[in-house]
């Protein structure tokens, strides 16, 4: 729940980047709301435009010191915030401001993924509709960032700060690798897809230790929370670990696992993109060995034919059509 204490925090850099992330998406959905952090002629004057004009906002910088206390939360610096909406593309960033650069959300509204680069090195693919918030510089004990979507994260390698991903209710520790969050919304099952290194994730007051193909799912219920095809009692909370197993030959083995669990463990073995619509999967699973001799290619038709899917090749990766 969004209060004034919060708002507060928000304009004179105190909140973390989970707090931030609510305070972005509250003046989203509430605009209007803007009006009373701006004087009345800077409201009727504003117009969000690609580029903020150098008079503006050195009107609006100049504002910071002559605005009342913060204790009034009636900010011409607000206005700040509120106009460094830039549109980029098709996609739009919100910055807070307080003399430096405190915290950064970035939507992705475009079709396309968006490559950002963190102060720390680390570079994230922000897909379509998703949100990431974060700080503009980490401070020197972690390095914090909260996610609403889907993302693929390089993790620059730092011993001293673990890099800590807040997704849904899920905490997601590393110190250096390459892994994906899914998590759009609560009703939906959170992915955490490890590529290479290693990471813990935490729900509630359980860890799991991911190795390289491994796939964590983890499900919010209304009362408790349930693995996928694991149920468990109200009030408890877990997830599953779905292994890329190996056999002795070197073949990979899935053990009925859901579908799209198998390409995105697929994904990882050819490192080649397979896009699927997860709710036109349904429920099927998949039990079979591939030979890594096996063509992908031959692996996706395969499995479109036993399932009446369409495979296609699209770019350099494939799509799967239901």
């Amino acid at each position: 729940m969004i209060t004034e204490e919060i708002i507060a925090n928000f304009f004179e850099g105190k909140c973390d980047a989970r707090e931030a992330a609510m305070v972005h998406e509250w003046l989203r959905e509430n605009p209007a709301k803007l009006k009373e952090y701006m004087g009345v002629e800077e409201w009727e004057d504003f117009q969000p435009a690609r580029v903020l004009s150098s008079d503006i906002s050195g009107k609006l910088w100049n504002g910071i010191s002559k605005t009342r206390p913060v204790s009034h939360l009636r900010l011409r610096w607000a206005a700040v915030a509120a106009s460094v909406v830039l549109v980029l593309g098709l996609s739009w960033i919100l910055v807070a401001k307080n003399q430096k650069a405190v915290a950064k959300g970035i939507v992705n509204t475009t079709h396309q993924k968006m490559t950002l680069a963190l102060s720390d090195g680390s570079t994230v693919e922000l897909m379509p509709n998703s949100m990431l918030t974060y700080p503009e510089n980490f401070n020197a004990v972690s390095r914090d960032v909260t996610l609403n979507g889907e993302a693929i994260f390089d993790v620059a390698k730092d011993a001293d700060k673990p890099f800590l991903v807040h997704s849904d209710s899920l905490l997601i520790t590393v110190l250096g690798t390459r892994f994906t969050v899914k998590s759009y919304d609560a009703g939906n099952a959170t992915k955490v897809i490890l590529h290479e290194g290693s990471v813990m994730v935490k729900s509630s007051q359980k860890e799991y230790y991911l190795t390289p193909g491994d796939i964590f799912v983890f499900k919010q219920a209304s009362r408790g929370v349930k693995a996928v095809g694991i149920p468990l009692p109200n009030d408890t909370a877990s997830g599953r670990i779905l292994h890329l197993e190996k056999d002795k030959d070197g073949g990979y083995v899935f053990n009925d696992y859901p579908l799209d669990v198998v390409f995105d463990q697929l994904q990882i073995i050819y490192h080649t993109k397979i896009t699927y619509n997860k709710e036109g999967l349904g429920n099927r699973t998949f039990i079979g060995r591939t030979d890594t001799r096996d063509s992908l290619s031959h692996i996706l038709k395969s499995i479109a034919l036993l399932n009446n899917f369409s495979m296609e090749r699209q770019g350099d990766g494939f799509v799967i059509g239901n």
